[in-house]
């Protein structure tokens, strides 16, 4: 607990310093932060012990309710599919749907138990990196591995004449299972195990340290990403910027290659040109050609928002850090309040459109209200009840990892986890009390919703209508629990408070989070793609094809010169080394603006949707909850009409959401003379 303390004290300390730092520029949020500040660490430091040990307490509390011997025992699960497998049901008749639902019931058997001891290995490992749990999953993997590469064949034959089944519940499971992979040589199993195992081992332990001490050193979470937050100063954020991108991105790159190699030549020798064709397949949304054209369209049709919201970012950093760069151009990547210049809401305070109204500081009224970790997952949990989805179970809040360890390394980018066994339902999350978290937390419970909702559906429709939606579904809630008339609801912000210019400042805080981020989702798998498809020459491009389209499409450039042979800046980015396919966030960023659509249309609002809130709407929460129970045991498409009407993306559900803003970018541009597009 002292580590706890100390621990605590130099963060708080560490967000002090910034804070003051940035006052001079922050006009946003209500003033005297040193104060607060002051207040806030003279108030935890003496509640930070007994925070903490009533939260520990009430997770060993949660433990004590649910069976103590109920965990997946993977020695047991091994060797009940060991006996299973041998019993595998006799086939002589691929064209027999009986036979095929005698085998299916048996695969999906012996699979969910390999899922489970999967889930439960890769959650002690992200949870705990170390070596053993490492050889954990690795030796794992080579354990499942035979089973995959008996049933893929079976399952493609079975394909073969199920495609032309009445049963389309059978047709579309054998679709489905058809395009699972196997690898056929246990070498190449060990090696992927190890390099996927070191490349998260270096994103979570990468360190950047200050240039006159090398004994101050930092990870990215959360000082690296609370810097970034909250700085103002240019050098400073490009110490940060550089030295997290050569500390990480420079380590991951002479792995990820080798890594890539790997999977490379396993799809391949599982009937793929190559990976994108796979991560393609999995979207249910045509071929690479149609799937292509869609996301192609969807960010054409958003394009001339996200240029007014460009030009008018990059005018007003130009006045604030004159002759830095070129007022045509990109914006340099380091100056928009995250690391990796994705979302720009952090650099709300210099970008309102009314100043002279500021919008409610979050973090501020967590602590003015004397908020715990626990209390913010709570509101959470309060805001799915309101609506009659579900409360969490009391295994999410025994076993869940709320808070980062102090003893030991742990992967915290945020996540949520479907054991698919007793009700065990997890995120890991390294929370700290602020705005970002709030948002977070109802974000990754959202998933958790998800799983509990098609937790009825046969195992293997026990997933997300597509991997957008699952991302979509946090989000829209996410949405919902930081608009204007929510946090009226919940005692975050004063009704008299909220006006027209209110709602603009509002608009542009969703904007620089929702609409900045889209060119970046796009670029990240049309970069991999590339890369996946050979077109990328990875001695003289491979860091500088990652610039060139982060320039194409969004306008964004390294804020220093890069060297090729060296540097790997996508890399820095979780999602590269973990190997995430990322179109489902782009994917996401659409479908989400077309559920919060429907379901204030569901309650009869139809206009100014950003003051929209369905707290309390148990009507509105039924008809979530059926769209979320279907999982995947439909087409997305049919899942999607089943809430909106609409089967297909629509983008211009974005646009509408933020007109009144996008008028006013487009008058306020034209005002200041402020040029749009970069060279």
């Amino acid at each position: 607990m002292k580590i706890n303390k100390l621990i605590y004290t130099l963060f708080i300390l560490f967000s002090l310093q910034y804070y003051i730092l940035a006052r001079k520029y922050s006009h946003h949020y209500e003033r005297n932060l040193e104060d607060e500040l002051i207040d806030l660490i003279s108030r935890n430091l003496n509640q930070i012990s007994s925070d903490s040990t009533e939260f520990s307490q009430e997770s060993h509390n949660d433990e004590n309710k649910v069976e103590l011997d109920d965990p997946v025992d993977v020695d047991l699960w091994n060797k009940l599919n060991d006996e299973d497998i041998k019993k595998m049901p006799q086939i002589d008749d691929y064209s027999s749907e009986k036979q095929a639902k005698s085998w299916l019931k048996w695969y999906l058997r012996v699979s969910k138990r390999y899922h489970q001891i999967s889930v439960l290995l890769g959650w002690n490992h992200k949870t705990n990196l170390t070596e053993e749990n490492r050889k954990a999953m690795s030796a794992q993997n080579l354990k499942s591995a035979p089973f995959s590469r008996q049933t893929l064949p079976i399952a493609k034959k079975f394909d073969e004449y199920m495609t032309h089944s009445s049963d389309e519940d059978l047709k579309r499971t054998y679709d489905r299972l058809a395009r699972g992979t196997v690898s056929n040589n246990d070498e190449n199993v060990k090696k992927s195990s190890k390099l996927h195992a070191q490349l998260e081992q270096i994103y979570s332990t990468a360190e950047v340290c200050e240039l006159n001490d090398n004994t101050k050193c930092y990870t990215l979470s959360p000082y690296l990403e609370r810097l970034m937050q909250i700085e103002k100063d240019y050098d400073r954020l490009l110490w940060a910027w550089k030295g997290w991108h050569n500390q990480c991105g420079n380590k991951i790159r002479p792995v990820y290659l080798p890594y890539i190699d790997l999977l490379d030549k396993n799809i391949k020798e599982n009937g793929y040109k190559d990976e994108a064709q796979k991560w393609i397949e999995e979207y249910e949304m045509g071929n690479e050609t149609e799937f292509e054209s869609i996301l192609d369209q969807s960010l054409q049709d958003v394009m001339p928002f996200y240029e007014q919201l460009h030009a008018f970012v990059r005018g007003r950093l130009c006045e604030i850090y004159p002759k830095r760069f070129d007022c045509n151009g990109p914006i340099p990547a380091h100056l928009l309040g995250n690391m990796w210049a994705q979302q720009w809401q952090n650099r709300l305070d210099d970008l309102m459109p009314y100043p002279g109204t500021p919008l409610v500081n979050i973090t501020r009224i967590l602590y003015k209200k004397k908020y715990t970790i626990e209390k913010m997952y709570k509101t959470a949990e309060n805001f799915f009840t309101s609506i009659n989805l579900y409360p969490m179970t009391p295994k999410f809040w025994a076993r869940s990892m709320f808070t980062k360890p102090v003893d030991r390394d742990v992967v915290c980018h945020a996540s949520a986890f479907d054991f698919r066994y007793h009700n065990d339902y997890r995120v890991k999350i390294c929370t700290i009390m602020d705005d970002d978290y709030f948002y977070t937390i109802h974000h990754e419970m959202g998933h958790i919703e998800y799983y509990m909702s098609y937790a009825n559906q046969r195992y293997d429709y026990q997933d997300g209508a597509n991997s957008g939606f699952h991302e979509a579904i946090g989000d829209t809630i996410g949405m919902y629990a930081i608009s204007p008339r929510h946090l009226v609801k919940i005692g975050f912000l004063d009704e008299e408070s909220i006006n027209a210019h209110y709602e603009m400042n509002f608009l542009m805080r969703m904007a620089l989070q929702k609409v900045a981020f889209l060119p970046f989702a796009y670029v990240m798998d049309k970069y991999r793609f590339a890369l996946f498809r050979n077109e990328i020459n990875r001695d003289t491009e491979l860091n500088a094809k990652w610039w060139a389209l982060r320039i194409q499409y969004g306008g964004i450039m390294a804020p220093v010169p890069r060297s090729d042979p060296e540097n790997f800046d996508a890399g820095a980015k979780f999602h590269i080394p973990s190997g995430t396919p990322y179109a489902r966030y782009f994917i996401a960023h659409i479908l989400q603006f077309q559920f919060y659509r429907a379901m204030c249309r569901l309650q009869g609002q139809t206009k100014r949707l950003h003051m929209c809130d369905i707290y309390g709407n148990k009507h509105v929460g039924e008809r979530f909850k059926e769209m979320l129970a279907m999982g995947s045991s439909k087409p997305w498409s049919e899942i999607l009409e089943s809430l909106t009407g609409e089967n297909k993306l629509e983008p211009q559900a974005m646009v509408d959401f933020f007109e009144p803003l996008y008028k006013w970018l487009k008058m306020e541009n034209l005002a200041r003379g402020y040029p749009v597009g970069w060279k």
